[in-house]
């Protein structure tokens, strides 16, 4: 019979690691893997923290994911951790990955799998057993969790940022009595409006009279939680050295630089398709494009990286520098870029048909991908019928329409002696470049592919609110000289066709749940202010 008592038993703790979320500061490295799973200082970060708490008789881990949660799921086998789900991690805080644990809130440490402990702070016994959120002294102003605590170290008050006093860092522990208390809470709270999209922090805030939390002081040298890339370097000078990133490897290659040469890295454009992040190395700027995790269903490499390379071939856009058929762009950055706005600048808008002009007029030697509008469209409208209900069906009557019309004007076509040509087949102002100095750059080639020349014009038509008048305006800087009815009445149709595409494509976006674009409903005003005056000028 053992000689201890009940009360002289060992607590039996455990861990909870929130790494769910996705820590957009940190791109574009994290578009390839989690923060938790950086190297820093030659070590995983979640697997430092891991081997802390074992080494502090903490084996009972378990780990909440959510974003890229397959490169957590080697830990299961090498560390016997837990993983805990949380698919809502876009969308909420770190408070709904702790009510995803809420099962196991016992005498649990609750950490985040990105902090870096100097010294293990795990095994302290904490003879009290109280519930503690560790906290540093910090000079200036800070952006974390800012706290008064009381003479008897007790936290008193609570609020977003602060300056010259506590600041909540590095883990928490929850013994079994606030645990109970607090998982009854988000039981019954989680649901409310707000609640679900809190930090967990904040929630403990809201209930602080019924919720007893000290402050344990820690040294702010020994507990670091990087907010910025250039806050981990500051930690690591050779981070970006052993980052394992392809981006790097890329950048090096193509600008024959060492990884330490990069800095000031900052995401410009978390864009429809693609991310894109500037740097400097020397005293140069770059972009870097990472291709975005849905691209896979709209773009044809092949075809894009041709019409790239041929557009700078002809001085359309003289910006690329390299560009690779997995998706990845090294360029040069633009500088002193002016507002491009075609109907108020009228050397923009010279030009920028100038360039659909030279573009149309190149004859492909490669043999690249025929960019055909109603097909592509009713790809992706198939595709988003998965998750938003039978499309097809609902818009059967766009789809009888917009058939009719695409075959009409392939017909057209043929009789005029239109020619498939090499367009770019996203033409409009956001990929446009206007600079002080009026150059102009046409950029983002993704969508390019053999089309009729008459889909560029109709790109910009389908998206916008464009007056006749404007439209009217843009053929006749096209052209340079009055269009023959035969092509007035071709070009005119060819925008309901090209607001069908990007009317699906709006659809596909969202059904993947990313950012539908500001022409999704234009797109389909367009398509109805068009389409039966569009069949009306072939049947007449």
């Amino acid at each position: 019979m053992s000689d201890l008592t009940t009360s002289e038993k060992p607590l039996r703790r455990n861990a909870v690691i929130l790494a769910a979320g996705k820590s957009n500061r940190f791109a574009p490295f994290t578009y390839e893997r989690p923060k938790g799973m950086f190297r820093v200082k030659g070590e995983v970060l979640i697997e430092r923290q891991i081997e802390q708490l074992r080494a502090a008789g903490i084996d009972e881990i378990y780990i909440v994911v959510g974003y890229m949660k397959e490169k957590f799921f080697y830990l299961e086998r090498k560390y016997g951790v837990r993983l805990i789900v949380n698919n809502t991690f876009a969308r909420k805080g770190n408070l709904y990955s702790l009510y995803s644990a809420r099962h196991v809130l016992a005498n649990t440490f609750v950490c985040c799998a990105d902090h870096y402990f100097v010294d293990n702070p795990f095994v302290d016994a904490n003879a009290d057993n109280h519930s503690y959120r560790l906290c540093t002294r910090k000079q200036g102003k800070f952006r974390e969790f800012a706290v008064q605590v009381s003479d008897a170290g007790v936290i008193t008050d609570f609020q977003v940022g602060g300056a010259d006093g506590w600041a909540m860092v590095g883990q928490a522990y929850l013994n079994e009595q606030f645990s109970a208390v607090y998982r009854r809470l988000m039981e019954q709270e989680i649901d409310d409006f707000g609640v679900a999209g809190m930090f967990w922090e904040e929630f403990y805030a809201r209930h602080r009279r019924q919720l007893t939390l000290y402050a344990r002081e820690a040294d702010d040298r020994r507990v670091w939680e990087f907010e910025t890339i250039d806050d981990l370097r500051q930690f690591d000078a050779d981070f970006l050295f052993n980052v394992d990133s392809d981006i790097i490897t890329n950048i090096c290659a193509t600008l024959h630089c060492h990884p330490n040469d990069i800095v000031d890295i900052r995401v410009i454009n978390a864009g429809l398709t693609n991310v894109s992040f500037s740097f400097y190395v020397g005293d140069r700027v770059y972009v870097y494009r990472h291709p975005g995790g849905t691209a896979g269903q709209l773009i044809n490499r092949q075809a894009e990286v041709y019409s790239q390379l041929k557009a700078r071939e002809i001085g359309i856009d003289r910006s690329v520098i390299h560009i690779d058929e997995s998706g990845w762009k090294v360029s040069f950055c633009v500088q002193d870029l002016v507002d491009c706005d075609f109907r108020r600048h009228e050397w923009q808008l010279q030009a920028g048909m100038d360039y659909l002009r030279r573009m149309h007029a190149v004859r492909p030697e490669a043999d690249i991908k025929v960019f055909d509008n109603l097909q592509e469209g009713l790809r992706l409208m198939r595709v988003a019928s998965t998750t938003k209900g039978n499309l097809m069906s609902e818009f059967a009557v766009e789809i009888d329409k917009v058939s009719r019309l695409s075959r009409l004007l392939k017909a057209d076509a043929e009789r005029m002696g239109i020619r498939l040509c090499v367009c770019h087949n996203d033409v409009y102002e956001p990929n446009f470049l206007a600079t002080a100095d009026h150059a102009l750059y046409l950029i983002d080639w993704e969508y390019a592919g053999l089309n009729d020349p008459a889909n560029d014009l109709a790109c910009f038509f389908s998206r916008y609110d464009y007056s006749e008048a404007d439209i009217e305006r843009f053929l006749q800087a096209y052209f340079g000289r009055p269009l023959t009815p035969d092509e007035h009445r071709h070009y005119w149709a060819y925008i309901p066709l090209s607001a069908f595409y990007w009317f699906c494509w709006g659809l596909y976006k969202g059904s993947v749940g990313d950012d539908d674009g500001f022409f999704f409903l234009p797109a389909y005003r367009n398509f109805n202010r068009y389409i039966d005056a569009a069949l009306r000028l072939f049947e007449n």
